[in-house]
This record gives C-alpha cells, sequence and structure tokens, in this order.
C-alpha cells in the first residue's frame, strides 16, 4: 500500500489548517489515490434510482396501510428512515463526487436539500469547515459532544437541540442575520446566494403549505413533514457514530469512525459508513470508498462491527461516567 519514499503519497495537501492540521491522508499513496477518486455518472445515477425506487416503495406502503393507525406509524416510520437518508446524497453532492457533471451534482444536491429542509449552499460551506476542522473543539460547526447523561444521550437521539437549529437555519438565512460561528464559514462573497437559495425554499414551503390548507390536504404531512421527523432519531444516531467517542485530536485515522454497516443500509445511506475513509479521502466518491477501505483498514483506530455495537459503547461509557461522578461526589 505505502510506497518507497514519502514523494509517493498523498499527504495532507492543504487538508485542516495552521490551528489544525489534520494528518493520516499521508498513508495514501498518489497513485492509488489518482485511481479512486475517478469520477462517474453511472454509479451515483444507480444509486439514485434505487434510493427513488426504495421512497416510492415507502409511499406505497404509507398509503396501503392508512385503513389502520397500528400500520400505518411504523409504515410512515420506515418511510421516514429512508427520506432522511437522503442525506447521503446530499453530502456527497456537497463534495461534487456523486456524479461526474457538475449539473447534476447541484440539481440533485439542491433538490434532497430542500426535500429534507436542508440548505444545500449553507450545508456545503458548514460541511467544508467540519472537514477542515474535524474533531476541533471551537471550530468543527458539526461536532458533537460526547453525552453527559442518559438523558443528554436521548436528548441527541431525539435531536431536540439539531430541530431548533434548523429553524434557526432558515430564519436567519432568510434574514441574513447569521452568527457569528456562521461568518466562519460562510465567506461574505456567498451571502447573498445561501440567502436566495433559503429564501426560495422558505417560500416552496410556504406555498405548499398554504395549498394544504385551500385544499383541506394531507398529503403534504402524511407523506413528507411527518415520516421527515419520525426517521431523523435515526440519522442522529448514524451521525452520533461517526465521531463521538473517538479521539478529538488532528488525527484522522483515531478521530473519526468507520461502521461496518449491513449492505442495506451502504446502499441506502451511499456509502457513508466507510466515514473515516471518507474523512481521509474526502474527493474520492462514495461508490470507491470500500476499496479505500481495503486500502486503509489496518492503520483505523476506531472500526466498529455495527451501529448497535457503537452506541453500546457510548451508553456503557455514559453509564461508567456517570457512577464515577455519583462515587466522587459522595467521596467528597
Amino acid at each position: 500500500m505505502q510506497g518507497d519514499n514519502s514523494a509517493s503519497y498523498a499527504g495532507i495537501g492543504g487538508i485542516g489548517s495552521k490551528i489544525w492540521p489534520l494528518t493520516g491522508p499521508e498513508i495514501i499513496s498518489r497513485d492509488k489515490l489518482k485511481v479512486l477518486r475517478t469520477r462517474t455518472n453511472g454509479p451515483g445515477l444507480i444509486r439514485l434510482a434505487v434510493h427513488l425506487a426504495a421512497l416510492a416503495l415507502g409511499a406505497l406502503a404509507v398509503y396501503l396501510s392508512s385503513w389502520t393507525l397500528w400500520l400505518q406509524i411504523p409504515a410512515m416510520f420506515a418511510y421516514g428512515v429512508i427520506i432522511v437518508l437522503l442525506f447521503a446524497p446530499l453530502h456527497e453532492c456537497s463534495h461534487g463526487t456523486a456524479f461526474h457533471s457538475r449539473w447534476i451534482n447541484h440539481l440533485v444536491g439542491f433538490a434532497v436539500a430542500a426535500f429534507t429542509f436542508r440548505p444545500f449552499l449553507y450545508f456545503k460551506y458548514r460541511h467544508a469547515a467540519h472537514h477542515t476542522y474535524t474533531q476541533h473543539e471551537d471550530h468543527d460547526p458539526d461536532i458533537v459532544p460526547f453525552p453527559t447523561s442518559m438523558r443528554d444521550y436521548f436528548a441527541q437521539i431525539l435531536g431536540l437541540s439539531f430541530w431548533p437549529k434548523l429553524v434557526g437555519t432558515l430564519w436567519r438565512g432568510s434574514t441574513g442575520r447569521f452568527t457569528d460561528e456562521e461568518k466562519e464559514f460562510l465567506p461574505q462573497s456567498v451571502w447573498g446566494q445561501v440567502m436566495l437559495e433559503i429564501r426560495l425554499q422558505v417560500l416552496l414551503y410556504a406555498v405548499v403549505a398554504a395549498v394544504s390548507i385551500y385544499f383541506g390536504s394531507t398529503i403534504a404531512l402524511v407523506y413528507w413533514l411527518l415520516p421527515r421527523i419520525m426517521g431523523e432519531p435515526v440519522l442522529r444516531a448514524i451521525r452520533m457514530a461517526e465521531h463521538t467517542g473517538a479521539e478529538e485530536s488532528p488525527n484522522l485515522l483515531a478521530n473519526t469512525r468507520t461502521t461496518l454497516a449491513n449492505p442495506l443500509l451502504k446502499m441506502l445511506y451511499w456509502n457513508m459508513p466507510y466515514h473515516a475513509e471518507h474523512h481521509l479521502a474526502s474527493s474520492v466518491p462514495f461508490h470507491a470508498l470500500n476499496r479505500l477501505h481495503d486500502e486503509v483498514s489496518p492503520h483505523l483506530k476506531c472500526v466498529s462491527r455495527g451501529y448497535v455495537q457503537v452506541h453500546r459503547e457510548i451508553i456503557r461509557e455514559v453509564l461508567r461516567n456517570g457512577r464515577e461522578g455519583q462515587a466522587a461526589g459522595q467521596g467528597a
């Protein structure tokens, strides 16, 4: 895997920053990286077609179960999980790696972003900061703090802080009142574009709401909004597993977790469970991450056999910290 001299390594090459010099990518040879980062439209179009087919089946299940609430609720939840997993193509399109054609990346990115209530351009710049400052306590805008208690753990899973942040993003983007944190990752030159996109999205939501109210229709509610909300805890659990409990250091081999998920989830989540690999080389398209995993797996410090295992470990640590804190309090 490694070459004979340092010149053959990919190196950091601008990854990270002076205050957070990320390490780890140097283990990948430049020749191997050149092969892996080749982009094409085919795999992305096939994966998108599979995801759209899954959405159609999910919506059909909701429709067929509409005669009884006891069947419709689990159907809406399953459908909602498929909806929230659209975060994967949104994420991949933000890197410009889902497809070879730039316009397809933008078209799909904007579409799935609007459908999942996320502004695409805003996410693109925020996510770039996440890659630059991965696990930096002050500068990583997406860092997930380790739960301080089981109450905090379930609050994170249920998205009790996520939803206010999402609504706040749409409000601030509509009004142009960005926070100091947002101004760190949003260049002033793109404020107008970001505001325009968010305003158009909010207008779209307002039109859908107005039409639904006017016609007394629950279609948008049953086949969009409620499933989207119901499925979010699954995405919260997946996102938590990506970095929570890993090192808060610039070492990409240790600060990001790869989860060896089942084939169905890897399919619908566009290979994003190979998350350490993605952070090591974000220019590598999703369909090549399994090959990158074969190259770097011996060096990864944080690999789990599944998401259940990750959360067992997190819960075990939370409970242990709680017991130790309680014992320390009694000792004092």
